[in-house]
Formats: C-alpha cells, structure tokens, sequence
C-alpha cells in the first residue's frame, strides 16, 4: 500500500537523494516535493513531482 504524505512532510526517494518537503498532494496521485541543491555557497531551490511509491518517510534525526 502506498505511503499517505501531507503537506510539511519530510520525505526522500527510495533510491536516496536529498531530504525533500512535501507541498502538495495532485488528483493525479503524484507529490510535489521541494528541496535544495548546494553548489559551493549557493544553494538553488528544486522541484519535481513523485509517485508515492518511490517515497518514504525521511528520519527527522538526519
């Protein structure tokens, strides 16, 4: 059964990557998540919608 996220979780890929904040839950069943990329000094504001099978809940103590 596929993970229920509300908007404010923390959560990350399955597959790893960066901690991502969900902000929106589609019709389409898809999560849109936001995270931030770091190069050097400059940190970059991202977005992508997943699935909520490739999501899980990311460890609030990383």
């Amino acid at each position: 059964m596929p993970n229920n996220f509300k908007t404010g979780d923390v959560v990350k890929l399955k597959s790893g990557g960066p901690r991502m904040t969900v902000s929106d839950g589609a019709a389409s069943g898809m999560y849109l998540c936001h995270w931030f990329n770091r190069e050097g000094e400059v940190w970059t504001p991202q977005h992508a919608g997943f699935k909520p099978e490739q999501l899980i809940a990311a460890d609030q103590s990383e």
